[in-house]
């Protein structure tokens, strides 16, 4: 029997380490209905999208909301000649750069969203030898900017599988064949299967079954 990594549901709390064959564990109270295959994509989430507003909310704040329309605005990334967004310098998790990261001490370069310029130490991101040597290979995206690879759209993102080798993103129902539910263990897409082969993540899971 292979792995089984069930969806990660965004709760409130730490998030616990997801250990194979173990069931979604139980957390203070839930956030809200976000919901993920890899535990990086759910730290990512929760990193950016609440811890944010708890921190937030120990601050005494005055100042009335901000309109969702100038929000939008504020968010927009710059772009580069190239097109891509121009990259943070500090990594959104532990605040380090790549002269230090601040979990380990030690130097680490950073991987940055194309779309929104957010930075992360690969490490911080919990992302496999495999996932850092594919990620230099295309314009990748982080959790919150995260598109289908085939169908580009980011429409149904509970519907989204990430791939275990290289962090693209696809809709279940946009594979061939379908998927209606989530693989059990590690998954590769078909692009890592050609360039891989048998050492792709989804084969190195059935070995150890």
């Amino acid at each position: 029997m292979g792995l089984i990594w069930s969806f990660r549901a965004c709760q409130s709390g730490e998030v616990a380490p997801l250990c194979p064959n173990s069931s979604l564990q139980s957390f203070s109270r839930p956030v809200c209905g976000k919901r993920y295959k890899n535990r990086p994509g759910l730290s990512y989430h929760y990193a950016h999208s609440h811890l944010a507003e708890e921190e937030g909310e120990d601050k005494e704040d005055s100042r009335p909301p901000t309109p969702v329309s100038q929000r939008s605005e504020e968010q927009k990334s710059k772009k580069g000649p190239d097109g891509l967004a121009l990259p943070n310098n500090y990594c959104d998790f532990c605040l380090g750069d790549s002269k230090i990261n601040k979990k380990t001490g030690q130097p680490e370069e950073l991987v940055s969203c194309s779309d929104c310029g957010r930075s992360g130490h690969p490490s911080c991101l919990q992302f496999t030898p495999v996932m850092m040597a594919a990620v230099k290979t295309y314009r990748w995206q982080c959790i919150e900017c995260k598109c289908c690879n085939l169908c580009g759209t980011s429409e149904n993102d509970d519907q989204l599988l990430f791939c275990d080798d290289c962090d693209r993103g696809y809709h279940m129902y946009c594979l061939t064949p379908s998927m209606s539910e989530p693989p059990e263990g590690s998954w590769s897409c078909h692009l890592c299967l050609d360039l891989l082969k048998e050492k792709a993540s989804i084969y190195q899971n059935q070995n150890s079954s």
